[in-house]
């Protein structure tokens, strides 16, 4: 079996937000059940180190999210998760004692209306272990540039951590900034989901070779982007992960994105090869 660096599990593709930046979901609405996230962990535990409980959707918003944290401490995995914040400070004194959780990266882009929005989220995050790994993301960066939004949440970054005038600059100029020993700051132009377009993009992907993605329902994907599962390798609840792997679909996919040759027009239409791997 392959050995993967991160497999994400979308527990659930149901969000709290309707941000113009997140393309639609085309699958039914659904939260993953115990007994199928259970099924899983059990086939991934195998395959990786490290899961992301997302796809789409908000991993806190799962009424069972603290439960599943607690589950995974019976595997060697360590946990991810990319949450829009808003949720968090309400439950930051469960999530604390979750000794699962590595890292959250905090999607501070989202489009909420609550002006202490990101200060409740800088003060909550001093409740968590030292040793959790916070990202914050500002992901609508125009040409590399800072947009007014941006600007205004380093300007409120700057004052809740009293950073100095250099690492400032930092934050300006540079794409990921570390602000403290456990918390950074990750800057990028403003992302498009893929869609299948004629447009042909070339370029390197790790998909299936470092990462693969498992939907709310079981599909398994090549990577987090295909939310709606149009590149449909298999469903992980009616076969094992490792059968999937020996499917012609899961190898030609696989090569072909090695090759930067893409076989699946998902693929050859998506620009984030272009973004990260070039």
């Amino acid at each position: 079996m392959n050995k993967y660096k991160k497999v994400y599990i979308e527990i659930t593709n149901c969000c709290n937000l309707h941000c113009s930046f997140c393309s639609p979901v085309t699958k039914q609405k659904k939260f993953m059940t115990k007994e199928e996230f259970c099924h899983i962990l059990e086939e991934v535990d195998k395959v990786t180190d490290y899961i992301y409980l997302h796809v789409k959707g908000e991993p806190l918003l799962h009424p069972d999210i603290i439960e599943f944290l607690k589950l995974v401490e019976n595997y060697h995995l360590k946990v991810n998760l990319t949450t829009n914040g808003t949720l968090f400070p309400k439950l930051v004194n469960k999530l604390k004692n979750c000794k699962a959780l590595h890292k959250i990266n905090f999607s501070l882009h989202c489009e909420q209306k609550d002006p202490k929005y990101e200060e409740k989220i800088f003060e909550s995050v001093k409740q968590l272990p030292k040793d959790i790994i916070i990202i914050y993301r500002l992901w609508t960066l125009q040409n590399n540039k800072l947009d007014k939004k941006s600007t205004e949440i380093v300007e409120k970054l700057k004052d809740f951590y009293h950073l100095s005038p250099e690492t400032v600059e930092k934050l300006k100029k540079e794409k990921n900034i570390k602000i403290s020993s456990t918390i950074y700051v990750d800057k990028d132009n403003e992302f498009s989901w893929p869609t299948i377009t004629n447009h042909k993009s070339c370029g390197y992907c790790p998909a299936l070779k470092t990462q693969l993605a498992i939907l709310v329902d079981g599909t398994v994907v090549p990577c987090c982007l295909d939310s709606n599962g149009i590149i449909n390798l298999g469903n992980i609840r009616k076969e094992p992960l490792q059968e999937i792997e020996k499917k012609e679909r899961y190898i030609n996919v696989k090569k072909s994105l090695q090759d930067r040759k893409p076989i699946e027009k998902l693929c050859q239409s998506c620009t984030f090869k272009e973004r990260k791997y070039q």
